[in-house]
């Protein structure tokens, strides 16, 4: 069989861009928008213990923590595009390590609980996906969707290894040592920046001339249409399945399942999820990306769906429809920003986008917690989250086509 110069250049791309890829895969999972997230919860009963907090005032923080993710992400983007992801992400790890050792060796009131966690966002936020989906994108072209797919592995590893690892620390040498373990997973990033460049050598010539100069495809009205349609569609989907996220397993422990065998259901979404980022990255490459949106939105909505109509009998296809939906999605959103945008202004461009992401992923467990408060039960909730994803299919389903550069202006018309 012929090996065709298509190929040829894929091979390329992935054999030079090796190092790029494992560098922001790394820093993706070691990075403030994982670690801290999924080790929250393994904190909880250690700091209930120690200080009496309960855990509706432990799980503020965790909001807190979010919102400022969000607040942070754009301004953070726009620093990354002026001064590179090696500075700026050196920066934001270093800071954040010194915020986690703050918390392992002078914690002692609610106040600096809550101040520890609004400041390791705001100043680790460019330790995060904004940073090294950026790299990702400036250095793949033809496999620029896998390569995001594989780059946000690095979360899904971090949350299948990392709250064993912080629980067993804990175990040992208490809730001090385990910040302190996080802020040496974090460090742990440092050398391999090294591997991360600002440059792209290897897209394919006349796009990379495009963007690096800044010239945008469309329109400003275009691409202002496109920005705001493009963060409708991800902050309502995440307002979607965030909530089911958070609440499946105390909803199934509600409905007479042991916490063991809830826990287990839910892992299923981690497993899904890793799954969702390979295939979805990879069918980006081969298809119009809008339209894989389109179809793992409509796949979660009908999981919430079936949960809130069946109950239990829903709950694992349920998880496994969220997972893969999700893991799907946040490989999208930094292939899209790099499809629609040019590739100079990718890091605040995807900061809004990742805010609008986090905020809702925030903003859906109190969502859904609140109607099961007011109705007794999560039917409504979730049917109100399967409307949502239907709304964000409907919303993904109107962007535009990708324009091609060997395009003449003349020709680009929406399609």
């Amino acid at each position: 069989m012929a090996v065709t110069p298509a190929a040829l250049s894929t091979t390329g791309e992935l054999r030079k861009g090796w190092g790029v890829l494992l560098g922001a895969m790394l820093g993706c999972g070691l990075g403030v928008s994982s670690l801290p997230l999924y080790t929250a919860g393994v904190f909880m009963p250690a700091l209930e213990a120690e200080f009496g907090w309960t855990r509706a005032q432990l799980s503020s923080a965790v909001l807190a923590f979010s919102l400022a993710l969000a607040a942070a992400s754009p301004v953070v983007g726009r620093l990354i595009d002026r001064i590179g992801v090696r500075r700026a992400a050196t920066a934001s790890i270093l800071a954040a390590a010194a915020c986690y050792w703050f918390l392992s060796s002078s914690l002692s009131g609610l106040e600096g609980f809550y101040a520890a966690h609004i400041a390791i966002p705001i100043l680790g936020a460019a330790a995060a996906p904004v940073a090294y989906t950026r790299v990702v994108a400036l250095h793949f072209s033809r496999m620029r969707g896998l390569a995001m797919g594989i780059t946000l592995l690095g979360p899904s590893l971090a949350a299948a290894t990392a709250p064993a690892f912080i629980a067993g620390v804990i175990s040992e040498d208490g809730w001090q040592g385990g910040y302190l373990a996080l802020a040496g997973l974090m460090l742990l990033m440092l050398p391999f920046l090294l591997l991360l460049k600002d440059t792209a050598k290897d897209a394919a010539p006349g796009e990379a001339a495009a963007e690096h100069a800044g010239v945008s495809l469309y329109t400003a009205d275009e691409s202002r249409r496109i920005f705001l349609t493009l963060m409708l569609a991800l902050g309502l989907f995440s307002l979607g399945v965030g909530g089911p996220i958070v609440h499946l397993v105390p909803l199934l422990v509600d409905s007479g399942m042991t916490a063991v065998d809830a826990a287990a259901i839910a892992g299923l979404i981690g497993l899904a999820g890793i799954v969702g980022r390979l295939a979805g990255g990879a069918l980006a490459d081969r298809m119009f990306a809008p339209y894989i949106l389109v179809a793992v939105a409509l796949l979660a909505g009908a999981g919430c769906a079936m949960l809130a109509t069946l109950g239990v009998a829903a709950a694992a296809p349920m998880a496994v429809a969220i997972g893969f939906s999700l893991g799907a999605e946040a490989d999208m959103m930094g292939y899209l920003v790099s499809r629609y945008f040019p590739r100079s202004i990718y890091g605040r461009v995807f900061g809004w986008q990742y805010a609008a992401f986090i905020s809702c992923v925030g903003l859906s467990p109190l969502m859904l917690g609140y109607t099961r408060d007011v109705y007794g039960n999560y039917a409504v909730g979730l049917g109100l989250c399967a409307a949502l994803l239907v709304a964000a299919a409907g919303v993904f389903v109107i962007l535009p086509r990708f324009r091609d550069v060997s395009t003449p202006p003349s020709q680009r018309t929406r399609s």
